[in-house]
């Protein structure tokens, strides 16, 4: 990279200096990785080993491929053919489970199952995990988080822990879940309180290039995260980009690149965007931490008079995941 890189220049090409950063993994401890597969890692005390791409299975994904089983098997085969294990649903992503079970079911061994449940009553929690299990054909899930932290909805964290935590924390006994976590996009704050009180295994949260919340996200919340040994998932990062005329991967890259993220999920889209993003993700070069403050300070002018989805009112995860 030139020590003065052009604005185009450094938002639409891939970021170089591969060389000076090829040894380094600036991130959660390394896996083994098959040759010519997306890069793993482990997802802190899970003790699992996921791909550093996941897959989003949101709108993003049941919107192109609904009513089309065999264009959904087919991209789902090929991510397992690219070495990407993580298989990120929810109860609020519509027929999402149901769209991906006959892949779950044939390669069950090789997915890293993930869904989730907007239910905070204990009850609720329970009814909702039979029906993903269901749907998903399988006898036990991975991860299931508790579905979107807001602080404006969860004003009392000590009924959820008496609910839907402790329905966690008993359906991971019977091993129906093999662990649980939490996830949101709606600050810092109730993540980190949750986190003190619940000691979750995982954390879904934004990562965006953008650093919102002055930056509080990786500056506060990840740090904690990492000192609980926790699996630490990155979402949110590529949503605006075509809207500013960024090249996604790159953007994707900055989330990857940060201490602690496992993995980072994008959105299944269409076959062109899951083969170039599986490419940057193998034989993975992150970036440097002025590298990612350089596409910081870069980045964040173009998308300030963009708001992001999960920041207008009203939204709902599911809608754009």
């Amino acid at each position: 990279m030139s020590s003065k890189p052009s604005r185009r220049e450094f938002l639409k090409t891939s970021i170089a200096g591969a060389a000076a950063l090829g040894a380094i993994r600036a991130n959660a401890a390394p896996a083994a990785s098959q040759q010519g597969h997306v890069d793993r890692r482990i997802l802190g005390r899970t003790g699992a080993e996921v791909s550093i791409l996941g897959l989003g299975l949101g709108s993003a994904f049941t919107g192109p491929h609904k009513g089309d089983p065999e264009g959904t098997a087919r991209i789902l085969e090929r991510a397992l053919d690219l070495g990407i294990n993580y298989f990120d649903t929810a109860r609020a992503y519509g027929d999402s489970e149901i769209m991906i079970a006959p892949t779950v079911e044939k390669h069950r061994s090789k997915i890293f199952l993930v869904s989730k449940t907007a239910e905070r009553s204990y009850d609720g929690y329970m009814r909702e995990l039979e029906t993903s299990l269901k749907n998903l054909r399988t006898d036990h899930i991975d991860l299931y988080h508790i579905h979107n932290l807001n602080p404006r909805k969860d004003t009392d964290l000590d009924a959820i822990e008496k609910g839907a935590v402790r329905a966690a924390r008993k359906a991971k006994e019977e091993g129906i879940i093999r662990h649980f976590g939490i996830t949101g996009h709606s600050g810092p704050d109730i993540h980190i309180e949750a986190i003190r009180r619940w000691d979750p295994d995982c954390l879904l949260t934004i990562f965006p290039c953008t650093r919102p919340d002055n930056g509080r996200y990786e500056d506060e919340l990840l740090p904690l995260a990492i000192e609980r040994n926790m699996g630490v998932i990155a979402m949110k990062t590529v949503r605006r980009a075509r809207d500013a005329d960024l090249r996604g991967t790159e953007l994707i890259r900055y989330a990857m690149s940060l201490p602690g993220i496992a993995t980072t999920i994008v959105g299944l889209d269409t076959m062109a965007h899951l083969e170039e993003n599986a490419a940057m993700a193998t034989n993975f070069v992150p970036l440097s931490r002025e590298e990612r403050l350089a596409m910081h300070r870069l980045v964040t002018p173009r998308l300030a008079g963009i708001p992001a989805p999960w920041e207008r009112p009203g939204y709902e995860d599911g809608m754009f995941a």
